[in-house]
């Protein structure tokens, strides 16, 4: 029986090699087919990003400074096709997101199995932690910290985009839910073009994060099973 991912092993192996491919929270798991999900996603949602924050959000601000948009009541074609993809958009993140945690979960697990000794977070609260506000401010940076350090063997791979990921992760949280915010709470022309204009402002930190989040999969993803591959032979 697999042991609880919230709770701390009483024991941790001191290596693979003692256990074969079997650790605390079970046997390896090979996220290789999940990591090619997660990529071809979140390649997809920056272009995603690119045509709804980007592209129609442009030409929704050229369309709210014409004046023949405010003469009639209905919809425009501009209207339907915004909320449209934005709805699709929004769908298309909850599934990304529920694919990363995931991951998350499963690579944490693994780090219990190649490294218990640099393993403190349980593979439960390394998704739980981005669920509580406050701890969410640093604490799934420190998960992801030691699922770096138990899946490589090593404190300093991935040392300049693990930390870049987390900034632009923190920055394109804070910004997407002011801007969120913005347009539902938009009662004015002015209000709304100011949503539309940070939205303008976040493609490009969307794209950025997009891209490391894309190379800290695939870094810990092969990590772990070159890991892995050594300790089966």
């Amino acid at each position: 029986m697999e042991a609880d991912p919230y709770k701390t092993p009483t024991t941790a192996p001191s290596s693979p090699q003692a256990i074969g491919i079997s650790g605390p929270y079970g046997a390896f798991r090979d996220n290789g087919t999940l990591q090619t999900i997660l990529v071809s996603l979140l390649v997809i949602d920056a272009m995603m990003s690119i045509f709804t924050s980007g592209v129609l959000n442009l030409l929704d601000i050229q369309q709210q400074n014409r004046d023949a948009y405010w003469l009639t009541d209905e919809p425009s074609k501009l209207d339907n096709l915004i909320s449209l993809a934005s709805g699709i958009h929004v769908l298309f993140i909850i599934v990304l997101m529920i694919l990363f945690f995931v991951w998350v979960n499963r690579s944490c697990k693994n780090g219990w199995l190649l490294d218990g000794p640099r393993m403190k977070t349980t593979p439960g609260w390394a998704v739980g932690y981005y669920f509580i506000p406050i701890l969410m401010l640093w604490k799934p940076f420190t998960a992801l910290k030691e699922i770096r350090s138990a899946s490589y063997g090593s404190d300093t791979a991935l040392r300049a985009i693990l930390p870049l990921w987390w900034t632009f992760w923190l920055i394109s949280s804070f910004l997407n839910n002011n801007i969120f915010g913005r347009y539902m709470n938009s009662d004015n022309q002015e209000s709304y073009l100011m949503a539309c204009k940070l939205d303008l402002v976040s493609v490009p930190i969307d794209v950025i994060h997009n891209y490391l989040a894309i190379a800290l999969i695939t870094g810990i993803t092969l990590a772990q099973q070159r890991r892995a591959e050594y300790w089966m032979k």
